[in-house]
């Protein structure tokens, strides 16, 4: 905090905080500033097959009219196309949730070649489609966020350790990005390398400066690596 375009300080500078655990693990989201810089002395997407790429995720919960028939609590909808030409990977959700609220949302990858493109505008408008207007119609927005996704995928995963941490959820890219998902991933694999340094802890093992390939395996044989791989 404090530091201008130029990297020099500035009177509102505040120094960073020291992390002195033996064992770290970083779960910073998509695109995490120590993450990045982590992956980079360290190497570790240089055996990946795939670079990492990313997306903007556009959200919104709407309480729908209390009469509106098109509310289906369960359902589940998910479409491609309009209003985003055929060379812009996007898509978009809707999930009905009772008692009363959809939660919806638009993806759009960041490699689009348009700088006209604004991915709050086509978010807009793809709500006036008139098979998503109609279930909007008497609603009301009562929530709103954007947010950076990872949508390299399978072999877009780095090496998951280093010595004294590890990369766990968005940091590491585990988003299902064919379900637009990764909430399960991230608290699966947060879980995973806090296993690995409890089984090495209780065996009173040193774990300080240790680099986890006990994690890295249990990535590769869990259902998180199962799915992304599908």
């Amino acid at each position: 905090m404090g530091i201008d375009k130029n990297g020099e300080m500035k009177d509102s500078f505040e120094p960073g905080i020291d992390i002195l655990a033996k064992q770290t693990i970083f779960t910073e989201g998509a695109r995490g500033s120590l993450s990045e810089q982590l992956k980079d002395k360290f190497g570790l997407a240089d055996e990946s097959p795939s670079i990492q790429h990313y997306g903007i995720g556009l959200k919104e919960v709407w309480q729908v009219a209390d009469n509106n028939p098109h509310f289906q609590p369960g359902l589940v909808q998910h479409t491609v196309g309009w209003p985003l030409s055929q060379d812009v990977y996007a898509g978009s959700f809707m999930y009905h949730a009772e008692p009363n609220l959809i939660h919806f949302g638009l993806v759009i990858g960041l490699d689009y070649k348009n700088p006209y493109l604004n991915p709050y505008e086509e978010f807009q408008r793809l709500k006036t489609h008139p098979e998503l207007a109609k279930i909007f119609e008497g609603g009301e927005c009562i929530s709103y966020g954007a947010r950076v996704l990872n949508e390299g995928g399978y072999h877009a995963v780095p090496q998951l350790h280093f010595p004294g941490g590890m990369l766990a959820g968005c940091s590491a890219g585990f988003l299902n990005v064919s379900k637009i998902k990764g909430t399960h991933n991230a608290m699966k694999t947060g879980m995973m390398a806090a296993e690995a340094i409890f089984e090495k802890h209780m065996k009173g093992e040193e774990i300080g400066k240790y680099s986890f390939h006990e994690y890295q395996e249990k990535y590769k044989n869990s259902w998180v690596a199962e799915e992304l791989y599908q």
